[in-house]
């Protein structure tokens, strides 16, 4: 910035042109007799220096230059620096000096002047200070979840499970910085309690400490959050089933609920795209491996697997997922029944896993998510939501899961009907969350219910779940002799041709559902986004319960209403035109069909502070672009990345939308890195969910 006004300039250039300087010769002065002309007075040259990008509490140091000629005489030069412009006060440590320093009172753009005088012309120039406002440092215990700080509290001694995530690191990247920065959490274990395993995912490390330990990583600067590494599982309710089960109510028909045997009928069942089931383990049912096998791979992340699924209640996700009902005859069928899965095993024996488990599963469907085709990871548990979404490490994984193009389906949680208990990572508002109906096991939805237990809202506004599918007495695959079969043999459902099958009820149910509709869509438009997915489905759902005499909650208890997984396969997605005479998945256009684009979805969000952190080196350079570019009365147009001190500030203000996900440069970062199989999780007590807690009928 340069605003100059020096008087007198070109006057003087007129005056040294004739020769008038008191430098040149004058011819006329070489005669005698004729007095010599008067020499011109030039105003001072002034330079206020280079423009500054400072952050408080820092000062600014200014250092001005003047020159002058010496004229009147005797030489009364004179220079004062003075605030132009700017949100606050400016205090100068010696205001008449060229070299000061200047303090600012509040943050935002000022605009400093130096004027120079010589008692008779004076000139001035403006020099432009950026002032961003302090960084936030949390105190001490603001980098402690409340409640690890509860536990802490009650038994100092008591080894707790915590993630130790680490500030973004600074430029120039090197190799792979997130796993660096993983490395780093766990050595910050190994000398503070009991190191377990890095996450790279999350620049961070899983392990355990006491009180002690965990005030003293709180203390490390690069330290940026240390999370109560939570159970999760598939939440238990104690409600009372509302209104109770007939003896013979179960539902089979889930799938013609929802209306995916219409989608069947196109020749799109699922083929050739696969879904993760983060979930207790899969085991080899037939209705998964024969004629083909479609379980292409299976990997652990818990305790120690004596059999396939030790639980049961991964099995049963993934027979609702793709279960093609080859054992029944057709009888029992999952929603993509072509669709392939892949077993990620995340839950132990005893029904639960922890927050690190589903991270390192995730993970490791980032790494393998090419060489399977993984499009879809669904997430049939969840942990009580502690933490607004933006401080929760699982919406930090689900979000950058979702950035690198998969489609993530979470449980809202079975805490109903109280509001605000939908569970993270349900929480996220990127993902898909799903509620659960009870379809009285009849194909008419008139007599459709809101499932007494299906959670709705969270304490972070937003409006969750985004839908609703069939979650009650769902009957999908059995393994026999599990936790599950063993503790509730009055389950065990009889299909017409003598094989057996399992029922189970919660909003897990509900949300394999919405994954095998998820997997209908990719199989048909493969080219579809997450984004475009979710507004599909959620743009596309149809009226149940006309007749059931239910009232609702509130209105955004069931979100959007009942998944119609047909009305998404036809519908036209967001930014994108329909093709002329076919629908996105090359169905003809009837003469009084008019197809309009579902609303967008997840426009306008903010992730995660722990996505921003573990991606900061993907996003470092390329364009900054603002939502409100005074936001905080900081000007942003003026900041680069070198200059930007990024912390949630930062993160409110910039217009993620503009990213262009596609395009950045997503190889510095490296996926499945850090080995799992050094992991003794029996070594240390662990919370664990019981099977025989899960009271829904």
């Amino acid at each position: 910035m340069r605003r100059r006004r020096l008087l007198g300039i070109g006057f003087a250039l007129v005056a040294l042109a004739l020769g008038l300087g008191p430098a040149a010769p004058s011819a006329q002065a070489q005669l005698p007799g004729l007095p010599p002309l008067p020499v011109a007075n030039l105003a001072p040259v002034v330079n206020a220096g280079l423009d500054q990008v400072i952050t408080l509490p820092g000062i600014a140091t200014l250092t001005g230059a003047a020159i002058d000629d010496g004229l009147p005489i005797p030489p009364v030069l004179t220079t004062t620096w003075s605030q132009v412009s700017g949100p606050g006060t400016v205090s100068f440590s010696n205001a008449s000096a060229l070299i000061s320093t200047a303090t600012f009172s509040a943050s935002g753009p000022y605009v400093l002047r130096l004027t120079a005088s010589d008692g008779a012309l004076a000139a001035s120039d403006d020099v432009a200070v950026t002032v961003n406002p302090a960084p936030v440092i949390p105190p001490i215990t603001d980098k402690i979840a409340p409640a690890l700080l509860a536990l802490m509290q009650a038994d100092p001694q008591r080894l707790l499970p915590v993630i130790v995530e680490m500030q973004a690191p600074l430029p120039p990247f090197f190799g792979a910085p997130n796993v660096d920065r993983a490395l780093e959490a766990l050595d910050l274990l190994r000398f503070n309690g009991v190191a377990v395993a890095p996450l790279s995912l999350l620049d961070s490390a899983a392990g355990f400490a006491n009180a002690a330990g965990i005030d003293a990583l709180s203390l490390v600067p690069t330290v940026a959050f240390i999370h109560h590494d939570a159970t999760v599982g598939p939440q238990p309710s104690a409600a009372p089933p509302v209104p109770p089960a007939t003896a013979d109510q179960v539902s089979g028909v889930y799938p013609r609920v929802v209306r995916a045997d219409k989608v069947w009928q196109q020749g799109i069942a699922g083929g050739g795209v696969t879904v993760a089931i983060l979930d207790s383990g899969v085991a080899a049912d037939a209705d998964l491996v024969q004629p083909d096998n479609r379980i292409l791979a299976s990997v652990n992340f818990a305790d120690e697997r004596l059999t396939s699924d030790p639980g049961g209640h991964g099995t049963h996700i993934a027979g609702i997922v793709a279960g093609n009902g080859s054992r029944s005859g057709g009888e029992f069928i999952g929603i993509a029944p072509r669709a392939n899965v892949v077993d990620v095993r995340v839950l132990g024996n005893t029904g639960s896993g922890r927050i690190s488990s589903v991270i390192r599963g995730i993970e490791w469907v980032l790494a393998h998510r090419a060489a399977y085709n993984i499009r879809v990871i669904n997430l049939s548990f969840g942990a009580p939501a502690r933490l607004p979404y933006r401080l929760d490490p699982m919406s930090a994984a689900v979000e950058i899961a979702w950035r690198r193009g998969l489609v993530v389906v979470a449980a809202s949680g079975n805490g109903g009907p109280q509001r605000d208990t939908v569970e993270t990572p349900g929480i996220d508002p990127y993902v898909i969350t799903v509620g659960a109906t009870d379809d009285r096991g009849t194909l008419g939805r008139g007599d459709d219910m809101l499932a007494w237990f299906s959670a709705w809202g969270s304490a972070d506004s937003n409006a969750k779940p985004d839908l609703v599918a069939p979650g009650r007495r769902i009957v999908s695959l059995r393994v026999p002799g599990s936790a599950l079969d063993t503790l509730f043999p009055d389950r065990v459902v009889l299909a017409q041709n003598g094989s057996t099958y399992f029922r189970l009820t919660g909003t897990s149910m509900a949300t394999a559902v919405v994954s095998g509709a998820a997997a209908l869509l990719l199989a048909g438009r493969p080219n579809l986004t997450p984004d475009q997915v979710k507004a599909l489905l959620v743009g596309t759902t149809q009226p149940y319960g006309a007749w059931s005499g239910q009232v609702l909650p509130d209105p955004i208890a069931d979100g959007s209403g009942l998944l119609n997984v047909y009305a998404a396969t036809i519908a036209v997605p967001c930014d994108a035109a329909p093709d002329p005479g076919l629908l996105p998945g090359g169905f003809p256009v009837g003469t009084l069909f008019s197809p309009t684009p579902v609303p967008c979805a997840n426009r306008g969000l903010r992730p995660a502070d722990g996505f921003a952190r573990a991606l900061y080196p993907v996003l470092f350079g390329s364009p900054l672009q603002w939502q409100d570019p005074l936001a905080g009365g900081i000007f942003w147009p003026l900041l680069t990345w070198d200059t930007l001190v990024w912390n949630s500030a930062a993160w409110d203000n910039f217009a993620w939308d503009g990213v262009a996900w596609d395009s950045i440069a997503w190889d510095s970062i490296v996926w499945d890195s850090a080995a799992w199989d050094s992991i003794a999780w029996d070594s240390i007590a662990w919370d664990s969910i019981a099977w025989d807690a899960f009271t829904l009928d």
